[in-house]
């Protein structure tokens, strides 16, 4: 199914572009992780932007929303989650042994590893808890001992029904699940979380790279859904590609169209289109 590229202006917060533009403030981060974990951090640092943990993952090419780490070397790899999957505790072990073999130099001792946080910001009740936080926890068999390897897996449930956090992050996930801009939030955390949100939509200098960001999202869809396709076949894996390329790359075209009021030939160009393919575009947006 061909997907609806939503205009920037109407953007939620819970779109992957829109969590990035916000979760890269970081004050708005770093308030965020405090108000969760019930801890004061000094300050953090992005380690890449828009990180792609890649290692040998020609197949598994995950790529994390936030990628940081704070004035105590913890890291921090957070992401939101709106597609309900049944491999997420799958996806949380890969993220950490990846993390930690990029934070481990070869030859150094294992004390050297970093307390790390997989976070995982769900617009569904992943285990049918009820719970706004879901946290794993680890104990010796037979025993009140808690293992502890250093490494910390949380889920958040915008969809919860016991609100076992703090009002902050209740507010937060409320207003992920709403997408209520006029909501009477009371904490530091929401208001300057809407107020970013508000910021991104206004700001038309992000129609360019959320349309680029769109079209590169919908390539590795279209990759995804030819491959399903073609069982195998490179020949039908190709055509699906190309397909899924063509749709996307119009669907950009036309919103760049829309919401920039550019005319074609310069909608083509920013999106770098290139010239022997443009008389086909215009030949199809001429049809719809």
């Amino acid at each position: 199914m061909k997907r609806k590229i939503i205009p920037l202006k109407e953007l939620p917060l819970k779109n992957d572009f829109m969590f990035g533009q916000v979760m890269r403030n970081p004050e708005i981060c770093k308030l965020f992780l405090e108000e969760l974990l019930g801890v004061e951090i000094e300050r953090i640092e992005y380690i890449e932007q828009q990180k792609g943990i890649q290692d040998s993952y020609a197949n598994h090419g995950i790529r994390l929303d936030i990628y940081l780490r704070d004035s105590a070397n913890t890291v921090y790899a957070i992401e939101m989650q709106t597609t309900r999957k049944g491999e997420l505790e799958l996806r949380v072990r890969y993220y950490q042994g990846t993390i930690d073999r990029k934070e481990l130099l070869k030859g150094s001792p294992y004390s050297e590893l970093s307390e790390s946080y997989v976070i995982f910001i769900c617009d569904f009740d992943y285990f049918g808890t009820g719970l706004a936080v879901n946290k794993r926890v680890s104990h010796i068999e037979g025993t009140d001992r808690e293992y502890n390897d250093g490494s910390h897996v949380i889920f958040l449930n915008s969809r919860y029904v016991t609100g076992n956090a703090g009002h902050a992050i209740t507010e937060y996930l409320d207003y992920m699940r709403t997408n209520n801009d006029s909501g009477d939030y009371q904490t530091e955390l929401l208001h300057k979380t809407v107020r970013k949100v508000q910021e991104v939509r206004d700001d038309e200098r992000m129609e360019v790279p959320y349309m680029m960001w769109e079209l590169k999202y919908q390539d590795a869809m279209a990759e995804g859904r030819a491959e399903g396709r073609a069982e195998g076949r490179a020949e039908g894996r190709m055509e699906g590609q190309v397909e899924g390329r063509m749709e996307a790359t119009l669907s950009a075209i036309r919103n760049m169209i829309e919401a920039l009021h550019l005319p074609v030939e310069q909608a083509m160009a920013v999106l770098k289109v290139p010239e022997s393919d443009r008389p086909k575009y215009i030949a199809l947006l001429e049809k719809s």
